[in-house]
C-alpha cells in the first residue's frame, strides 16, 4: 500500500501506527552529526533534548546541529533554546552547531543542509536525527528529497518516553487527533507532489 492510497477520511490506529511509529532502528559507534530538531511546544522539545543528550553520553558526536527559529505558532527561538541547554548540561560550544531562522520542518532540513555542506559533513558521514518518533517519518522525506542518495547514513532516535507516543493515543483523543492530522499532511504533500510517494512500510534513509 502506497501513502497516496491511504483513505484520509477513514485513518485506522493500524495506518497511524505504519506510518509514523514503525521506525527504522540501526546501532552505530559514532556519528559526524547529530540533529536536534525544534519544536515551539517546549514540554516535546525538552524530551528531544534529554534524548539527544542520553546518545552523547554513549555515543561519539564530533557535532550537535539545533535547527529551529521561532515558529509560526512559537513564542521563543527553538535553536538557541537547545543550545542553552546543551551548554549547561557540559556540551562543549565549539561542537555545537546553529540554524535559527526557519519556521518549517523543510526549512529545517534545506538550511540544515546548507550547514552540513559548509562543514563537510554530509557526504559518505553518519548523521543522527532526533525528534519525536512521530515526526520522523516526514523528516526523513523531506531528507529524500533533498539529498543524494547513497553518500548519508542516517540513523533515526526519539525519546524513550514521549508524551505523543502510540500508546498515549490509544488513550488521548487529543493525541490521536494531532498524529492523525501529521498523517493527513503527509498524503497531501505527496499528493501535491511536494513528496516523493513510497510504500506505507518504512524504509530506510540510507
Amino acid at each position: 500500500m502506497k501513502l497516496s492510497e491511504i483513505d484520509k477520511h477513514h485513518i485506522t490506529n493500524d495506518v497511524i501506527e505504519q506510518v509514523l511509529f514503525c521506525t527504522p532502528q540501526f546501532e552505530f559507534k559514532k556519528a559526524d552529526c547529530l540533529i536536534i530538531f525544534g519544536c515551539h511546544i517546549k514540554t516535546l522539545l525538552d524530551e528531544r533534548i534529554d534524548c539527544a543528550l542520553e546518545i552523547s553520553k554513549k555515543k561519539k558526536i564530533e557535532f550537535f546541529l539545533l535547527t529551529g527559529g521561532i515558529g509560526l505558532k512559537g513564542d521563543f527561538n527553538e535553536a538557541q533554546y537547545m543550545k542553552e541547554r546543551l551548554l549547561v548540561s557540559g556540551i562543549a560550544a565549539n561542537k555545537i552547531l546553529i540554524e535559527d531562522k526557519s519556521k518549517t520542518t523543510e526549512e529545517n532540513i534545506t538550511n540544515s543542509i546548507k550547514i552540513l555542506k559548509q562543514k563537510r559533513i554530509l557526504k559518505n558521514k553518519t548523521i543522527v536525527v532526533v525528534s519525536n518518533q512521530a515526526h520522523l517519518r516526514r523528516i526523513g522525506m523531506e531528507l529524500k528529497k533533498h539529498l543524494i542518495s547513497n553518500c548519508y547514513n542516517i540513523i533515526y532516535k526519539y525519546p524513550k518516553n514521549e508524551l505523543v507516543s502510540f500508546e498515549n493515543m490509544k488513550k488521548n483523543e487529543k493525541v490521536r487527533n494531532m498524529l492523525i492530522n501529521q498523517v493527513i499532511k503527509i498524503v497531501d504533500y505527496v499528493n501535491e507532489g511536494k513528496l516523493q510517494d513510497e510504500d506505507i512500510k518504512w524504509s530506510s534513509v540510507k
